[in-house]
């Protein structure tokens, strides 16, 4: 109630209530008190009979009301001394006693007033006080009610409030939103009315509360909602009650969170856990990760197996707590500088087992940055080296014992020295003049064999041209003989090319023998060698001969020329037939073997290791000492003079040794023979199958391509580029390397060069395709040469990438040569992986290594952008020619990463990597042919079936 709005008396009552300054309230009394004595001196002169106190008492009212008890007071003691002052004399001269009981009892009636009046002024200002008090309350609860109402409407989670029969009372608008009905709608309805699905699970709850009174927290309640019918939802609800100012319940109230996502999102974060965690569990080595501040999280199964500790649920033993107590200090004081600088870690320790043993380890640790730069995480493992150590221990102890046996017997040795020198010098002479005689001696079989076979085809060659020349006739008009004589003269120039054939052929064989054979070398696996060639041997050695082969399982991969080691194992079962005249038995048996340093030091040029042995047997007649000792002899055999050259077994020994192999034959008379092929062991393990041989029937057809020609024998220049320009290809020909260089400062932009090895003077072949390849990256490179020591091969192996056409060739393997390269897809080069899981990257990373990419890996899509930027203007191998992008990285989307990467390389094809729907993704990229999309997790062989979708072959095809 506000007081000062009431007319006069609440401007009066506003005027006794306010807090006044004491000057003011002193001078309104003294005003109040001369207008009552000046008032009562007027009327008195007046009106005689007036009685004299009648307006003063008012007076001291409102002076005390007013200005406070103090004035009242003061107003008091000066009326009392005017009035004192003022009182008639009587009779006898002295102050008449009825005017002094006057004054008296005026004094005690300004008492009185007084009294009352400060009573009354305390009463009005308490009254003021509290009435403010009650609007300033009232005003904070409105506010506070607009403030609750506001909060209600706009709060990021749905309110609703139920009474007793559980019936709505009201909702906020986001509850409205959730269960999608309108919130005047709720009113008065029941819970099993409006939501039928979720009613079940949310009246149990309300009955709890309404009996209890107790609050009820985060109830997590699944199903649907009108707002969206059939959509499984998430919500996390909490229910309190409402309580009356008499303690009752007469509501409830529920708050409803829609948690939809977090649930997706925790459901994909789980899944993608336990794939990794099932990877890391899977690895043999002991592996760990840590906190940036090396606070360890996680250790995989292998440690308790190992330490026999086995950490609480949710607790973990740190890796450290196993060292040994002499390396702790040490391992720990590394440990402590990784974390504190962000370098890797790595020491070799010892921990100890749960047998309470020792054994060493190389414990390793790699950080994980973020996008600022600062440590991430930490992933370690530790491998066990227990064995290694031992091995370098030993050693070292070997090492101390030979010096000092070495020391022991240095004087003996002094004096057996002198008289072994003797001995050598004389053994060194006879041994010299020995090899002289029987290098002459074989030089002289070598000779008399090639020369008597090169006589033998170089007579035919020579006659068959001769007589090809004859029967040209000399009259061009006559027509029928001039079709007879070309009938004649086409099957004398096919004996010529026969006899130059096999002169092609003796040559290859030869070169096998001295290791100069060029060769193609690839993965091979030999048990899928043996097995495709089973049946070209039973035709080749008819039916007499039982063809048995037995494969090892298992068997280790070799590197070797596919063709050429068919051609080995063909050449010694058409020995082995020859030997079983009367049929028999050949056996082919393969195995993994190793030949240590003891067999090595036997045996020359022989490294100690692991090897593919192929075992080739028969049931013949077997070999004399002396006929086995001579065996690999080029020229030497045991046949007659028609029924082989004595070239087979050396092209064998040529060609193994050549692939840094080992060839044995071991035999008796009469007992059969066993040649034992060992091929190294292959150490890398591609990750996808071996690729079927290329196709050798001529058929490939290319499209039309530019060749540059590059040789320096006129007519073999003019009659290959004839050959390639009828194939349909556009051929520039250059007889050096200036000339051919000079084609390119002019605009010639080739797809292959074609250039013999050796060019004359200047540059050589290599040179020139160097060159070629640092101005046009993309170029392919086909060599050709008669004589394989040279820049491009290097013991008789061709360099990897390389491509070489051995001379002679004819025009149809020319042809062949050069149409399958150019369908061969473009040089391997660099891929970007972006990808922000280490183990996933650590797995696609191989693959694609496998594949013969250079792998960089970025963890976030800005590192990714920079290093494409940088990477732009890069050529030759290491050019970038794909991306590989997680859809989901830390710092934007996958496919905001693939659309920048179209703006810095418009030509990047891309492979885009998901844990969403697939076909979502294809059409977010409208279909791009050069953008693939597959599924995580992936394998091997998902990843390579999408490179090759966007035209990159499997590794070895082509």
């Amino acid at each position: 109630m506000d007081l000062s709005s009431r007319g006069p008396a609440g401007l009066f009552l506003r005027i006794i209530a306010e807090p006044r300054p004491l000057w003011w309230r002193f001078a309104f009394a003294g005003t109040v008190v001369a207008a009552a004595l000046v008032l009562r001196l007027g009327l008195l002169a007046w009106m005689v009979e007036f009685p004299p106190y009648l307006l003063q008492l008012p007076a001291i009212i409102v002076v005390a009301l007013v200005c406070g008890a103090e004035c009242g007071l003061a107003a008091i003691a000066v009326l009392v001394g005017v009035n004192a002052a003022l009182l008639p004399e009587g009779p006898d001269g002295g102050v008449a006693p009825s005017a002094l009981a006057s004054l008296l009892s005026f004094t005690v009636n300004s008492f009185a007033v007084w009294a009352i009046a400060g009573l009354v002024r305390t009463t009005l200002r308490r009254l003021d006080s509290a009435h403010a008090a009650l609007l300033s309350a009232a005003s904070e609860q409105t506010a506070v009610v607009a403030t609750l109402e506001a909060l209600l409407q706009h709060a990021p989670v749905g309110f609703a409030f139920f009474d007793a029969q559980r019936r709505f009372i009201r909702v906020n608008e986001m509850l409205a939103r959730i269960d999608g009905i309108p919130a005047r709608e709720h009113a008065g309805r029941s819970l099993a009315d409006m939501l039928p699905q979720l009613a079940d699970a949310v009246t149990p709850s309300l009955e709890r509360v309404l009996a209890t009174g107790e609050v009820i927290a985060d109830v997590e309640l699944e199903g649907a909602t009108p707002a969206a019918p059939g959509v499984w939802r998430h919500f996390l609800v909490s229910y309190f009650p409402v309580r009356t100012s008499s303690e009752a319940i007469n509501l409830v109230g529920m708050i409803v969170v829609e948690i939809t996502e977090r649930k997706r999102a925790e459901k994909a974060i789980a899944a993608s856990e336990q794939r990794y965690r099932l990877l890391a569990e899977a690895l043999p080595k002991m592996v760990w990760t840590s906190s940036p501040a090396g606070t360890g999280d996680y250790y995989n199964h292998r440690w308790a197996e190992y330490t026999g500790v086995e950490a609480p649920p949710g607790e973990v033993v740190e890796w450290h707590a196993f060292l040994h107590p002499e390396e702790k200090g040490g391992v720990m004081g590394a440990w402590e500088a990784s974390l504190a600088s962000g370098n890797p870690f790595s020491r070799e320790c010892r921990f100890r087992a749960k047998d309470g043993s020792y054994r060493w380890f190389l414990c390793r640790a790699v950080p994980v940055r973020d996008e600022d730069g600062r440590v991430d995480r930490w992933y370690g493992s530790c491998t066990d080296i227990s064995e290694i150590v031992a091995a370098r221990e030993a050693l070292s102890r070997t090492n101390e014992d030979l010096e000092r046996l070495a020391a022991a017997r240095t004087m003996q040795l002094a004096e057996a020295n002198t008289l072994l020198k003797q001995e050598m010098e004389e053994r060194l002479r006879a041994e010299s003049q020995l090899r002289q005689a029987q290098k002459m001696e074989a030089v002289g079989q070598l000779t008399g064999g090639i020369a008597h076979d090169f006589n033998n085809l170089l007579t035919i060659i020579i006659g068959n041209i001769e007589a090809a020349e004859r029967r040209v006739p000399a009259d061009p008009q006559d027509t029928r003989t001039q079709e007879i004589k070309t009938q004649e003269i086409r099957r004398f120039l096919d004996y010529g090319r026969q006899g130059a054939l096999r002169a092609a052929i003796l040559t290859q064989r030869l070169l096998a023998f001295s290791r100069r054979q060029p060769l193609d070398p690839r993965p091979t696996d030999v048990n899928r060698l043996v097995t495709g060639m089973s049946h070209m041997l039973r035709s080749a050695l008819g039916e007499r001969v039982m063809v048995e082969t037995v494969l090892a399982g298992g068997l280790w991969r070799t590197e070797i020329d596919h063709n050429q080691l068919e051609n080995a194992i063909l050449n010694l079962a058409v020995n082995a037939r020859d030997a079983m005249m009367d049929g028999g038995k050949l056996t082919i048996e393969t195995a993994n073997a190793y030949l240590d340093e003891a067999y090595c030091a036997e045996h020359e040029d022989l490294e100690p290791g692991q090897y593919v042995a192929i075992f080739v047997s028969d049931t013949g007649m077997g070999m004399s000492d002396d006929v086995r000792a001579r065996a690999f002899e080029p020229f030497f055999t045991t046949k007659g003079p028609k029924d082989g050259t004595g070239l087979g077994l050396s092209q064998v020994y040529g060609f193994v040794k050549q692939s840094g192999g080992h060839v044995m034959i071991y035999s008796e008379r009469g007992d059969g023979t066993t040649v034992k092929l060992y091929l190294p062991r292959l150490e890398e393990t591609p990750s996808v199958p071996e690729p079927a041989p290329p196709r050798t029937d001529g058929e490939t057809r290319a499209a039309p391509a530019v060749v540059l020609m590059v040789e320096d024998d006129d007519q073999l220049r003019t009659m290959g580029a004839a050959t390639l320009r009828e194939a349909g290809h556009t051929v520039i020909e250059a007889e050096n390397a200036s000339a051919a260089l000079d084609a390119l400062s002019r605009g010639a932009r080739p797809d292959l060069l074609f250039t013999d090895v050796r060019l004359g003077d200047g540059m050589d072949g290599r040179g020139l395709a160097d060159e070629v390849k640092r101005r046009l990256p993309r170029t392919r490179v086909l060599f050709t040469t008669a004589y394989a020591r040279n820049a491009v091969v290097h013991q008789g192996r061709l360099d990897p990438g390389m491509k070489l056409l051995t001379k002679p060739y004819s025009q149809s393997e020319l042809v062949t040569k050069v149409n399958g390269m150019l369908d061969e897809p473009a040089l391997r080069g660099a891929v970007l992986l972006v990808e922000d899981e280490p183990f996933v990257a650590m797995v696609a990373s191989q693959i694609l290594e496998d594949q013969g990419f250079k792998v960089t890996v970025a963890s976030h899509g800005e590192a990714a952008l920079s290093h494409a930027r940088n990477a732009k203007a890069d050529i030759g191998r290491d050019a970038l020619v794909l991306a590989i992008v997680d859809i989901g990285l830390p710092d934007m989307r996958g496919d905001e990463v693939v659309r920048r990467l179209g703006e810095i390389a418009p030509e990047l094809p891309v492979i885009v990597a998901t844990g969403y729907a697939t076909q979502d993704i294809s059409q977010m990229f409208g279909g791009r042919v050069d953008v693939g999309v597959i599924s995580k997790p992936y394998d091997g062989a998902t990843l390579v079936a999408a490179l090759e979708r966007l035209g990159f072959r499997p590794q070895g095809q082509g």
